[in-house]
């Protein structure tokens, strides 16, 4: 049976670092799987590397299936990469000389777009100081969210959506009385209790992406984490999903872009600025490379 890629479901990590990379004008498939062989070679024990590929750069270097680029009729910003690449770590100094190692294997050979270091917030919250991922499946719900299953060619592998949102809009979130602050997210802030649906406004997030579609629940696996200084900061958005297409619904009840035309009320306080979505492919087929 395939793997999936270490590091996915683990939630221990406090340290993250996001890369992600844009493929140079060789485009030579035998350099580029020798560079990630190099950079995936640095992973350590507590310090997983995790790569995905977006849909120019799997092309390239698999024949299996295709899928297309992130794209969403110009409502969210489309920053499609060729390859992702996100280490984890329990501390700073070992995120460091991790990523700067892959970086250093990898910079040959492909164009760093965006880098992004993260940071779990106290009790996993977002800086708006609610909980994040609390309707995370967990245990065997949370693989079936996450992995691909069969007999689809990707199976065992994930479906990956990367987003770094900016919260342009916290201070004056902070400013409102912490019950408005909670109709905004669809739960209790302090202790993380999802309102009922008799409580849920239409425009909550958690109304808008805890949603069933044709029956089916629309779960995917949340490993957001928090970024930023004093002058810009927000979140880095991480899921995984076992079909692409989540992703895209998810983003559409968000964006009011679904037949009722209710937008999440979380947008009038915080942006995406990159998205790109990209498959991760298992252990076995890296060991491959």
């Amino acid at each position: 049976m395939s793997e999936h890629q270490v590091g996915i479901f683990d939630r221990s990590y406090t340290q993250h670092l996001f890369l992600e990379f844009a493929l140079g004008g060789g485009h030579q498939p035998e350099r580029i799987r020798r560079a990630l062989r190099q950079a995936l070679a640095l992973a350590g024990e507590r310090t997983p590397v995790l790569v995905a590929f977006g849909p120019r750069l799997w092309s390239r270097l698999s024949k299996d299936f295709d899928f297309p680029a992130f794209h969403l009729q110009g409502h969210v910003p489309s920053t499609q990469g060729d390859l992702f690449v996100w280490v984890q770590a329990d501390n700073r100094s070992d995120l460091f000389d991790t990523g700067l190692a892959v970086h250093r294997q990898l910079r040959d050979e492909l164009a760093l777009q965006l880098e992004v270091e993260a940071f779990v917030y106290h009790d996993l919250r977002d800086l708006s100081g609610f909980v994040d991922g609390i309707g995370n499946p967990e245990g065997e719900a949370a693989r079936q969210a996450a992995i691909i299953p069969e007999p689809h060619p990707a199976a065992g592998g994930s479906w990956v959506l990367s987003q770094k949102w900016v919260h342009g809009g916290l201070e004056d979130f902070h400013k409102m009385p912490v019950a408005e602050q909670e109709n905004v997210f669809g739960r209790t802030k302090a202790d993380a209790v999802e309102f009922d649906d008799e409580r849920m406004p239409d425009n909550a997030h958690v109304g808008r992406t805890d949603v069933d579609r044709d029956g089916v629940p629309q779960k995917i696996w949340r490993r957001s984490v928090p970024y930023g200084s004093t002058t810009e900061h927000g979140l880095y958005f991480l899921a995984f999903s076992c079909e692409l297409d989540r992703f895209e619904y998810l983003l559409r009840r968000m964006y009011g872009l679904t037949e009722d035309g209710v937008r999440d009320r979380m947008l009038d306080f915080t942006h995406p600025v990159t998205s790109s979505w990209w498959y991760a492919p298992t252990r076995q087929w890296l060991a491959a490379l």
